[in-house]
């Protein structure tokens, strides 16, 4: 499947809705779990709900019993499969999602006749199935499976408090729509309509959740207030807006604009009184730029772009750029010049991975040789790390506040969830200090 083809499915498929719903209001409550409190010390590196499912780490902690040692690099603590119990089962895993604070994962499990989102927490008391069927045409929360329903659930997308959650169902009859749901809370449909929306965002310092939506003709970005039943259009034109994705003070939004062949990053920004006031390019050239995402301190912005100009000769290569945010488009000079990794796996589902600290980028590289491998580059030293996962065929890549990297990779000829527990978790790295020293851009 060529990557177009993928994108607009990917916006065909993944849909919302449009119109409130009752009942929803009652999972919109306090916060429910706080953020997980730890600090790390000298041999003890990691949470005990981490030690739980990574055994590895008593390991690591007798090598580097010292904090300043443990945190230095990139390294690997332990590599498992989420699943292991799966074996040979017909089920491919993919989409990941981490919460906030790191404690829950979602992923897509995808068989012959549905696809279901998993959440659950590495401690292991806590799962869930998210698979929505239809008992009738007014019932969307209950009923029995048969073999004639096609139950069709993705993307997933964590509020602000880790706890709650926002999706896309189509209830298994053909209606998408935009379900809700908490930590040990029943989901619930929020809106519903027969327009075609998708790539949602949960704002991670509100309830708000930012998505495309095709009810205006084009691919346009939208903005639903949860709690005050609001929606509102923020993208007005003839191109195709896809993967918005909110700055962490959640005061605005990136995401890629163009046509079915060739896209540009852009940047809305509000201001203190809440209006939309600030909407500018950061690129503006003729290579296609793809899957926007943005350090944890709001300060650099990394995405793909095609190794050359788009035109009739599909581009053999795509590259990662970073780029300091600012309110004017890049030349082309200066995005030649500003690339951290070449030759890499496009991963739309995620994007390319920031570290927590904001530091460095993890990225697959586009070797078959070598089966994919997973590479980490810190963007202020200018070194390159091959991770030595023992997988093959890797992409999806998010890694979690606690320093845990999830990615998908095959076994057999499935695609299977993989963990691994690396020493780059903020209760090992600390807050980043270091962003306003130079960046180091790869040479070739």
């Amino acid at each position: 499947m060529t990557l177009l083809k993928a994108l607009f499915l990917s916006l065909v498929a993944l849909v919302l809705a449009s119109s409130c719903a009752s009942g929803w209001k009652s999972l919109f409550r306090d916060e429910g779990v706080p953020l997980l409190d730890f600090r790390a010390s000298d041999g003890n590196y990691f949470p005990e709900s981490i030690k739980v499912f990574f055994e590895g780490n008593d390991y690591y902690a007798k090598h580097y019993p010292y904090l300043v040692d443990a945190k230095k690099g990139i390294r690997l603590v332990q590599v498992k499969q989420l699943n292991e119990e799966l074996g040979k089962s017909s089920l491919n895993e993919s989409n990941l999602s981490w919460s906030a604070d790191g404690m829950y994962l979602s992923y897509e499990t995808i068989g012959d006749r549905d696809r279901r989102i998993q959440v659950k927490n590495l401690a292991g008391d806590y799962t869930r199935d998210l698979f929505v069927v239809s008992k009738g045409s007014n019932s969307f929360l209950n009923g029995m499976v048969n073999r004639y329903v096609h139950s069709y659930n993705s993307g997933l997308s964590w509020s602000r408090g880790s706890t709650q959650f926002a999706f896309m169902s189509n209830g298994g009859v053909g209606e998408y729509n935009i379900y809700v749901g908490a930590v040990g809370v029943k989901e619930e449909p929020i809106m519903r309509s027969p327009s075609k929306d998708g790539y949602a965002n949960w704002n991670p310092k509100t309830d708000e959740i930012a998505f495309v939506s095709a009810r205006s003709g084009n691919g346009d970005i939208y903005l639903l207030d949860v709690k005050k039943e609001r929606l509102s259009r923020l993208t007005k034109g003839g191109a195709v807006d896809l993967f918005p994705q909110w700055f962490p003070n959640g005061q605005g939004l990136v995401y890629c604009s163009g046509n079915a062949s060739s896209h540009n990053i852009k940047v809305l920004a509000r201001n203190n009184a809440g209006r939309w006031v600030k909407h500018y390019k950061v690129t503006n050239w003729s290579r296609d730029d793809l899957r926007p995402t943005i350090s944890p301190d709001g300060k650099l912005l990394a995405f793909y772009s095609s190794a050359a100009s788009v035109g009739l000769n599909k581009p053999t290569s795509w590259n990662i750029h970073v780029v300091p945010l600012r309110e004017k488009a890049y030349s082309a000079r200066a995005l030649n010049s500003m690339i951290v990794a070449r030759n890499v796996v496009v991963d739309l589902n995620t994007g390319p991975a920031w570290a927590p600290d904001g530091r460095k980028i993890f990225y697959v590289k586009n070797d078959s040789k070598e089966f994919n491998p997973i590479y980490g580059y810190n963007l202020f030293t200018g070194r390159t790390y091959k991770l030595k996962t023992g997988t093959r065929m890797n992409r999806d890549l998010l890694i979690s506040k606690l320093g845990i990297l999830s990615f998908r990779a095959q076994v057999g000829v499935w695609d299977r969830v993989f963990v691994a527990l690396t020493n780059q978790g903020l209760q090992l790295q600390g807050l980043n200090k270091y962003l306003d020293s130079r960046i180091h851009y790869e040479t070739f």
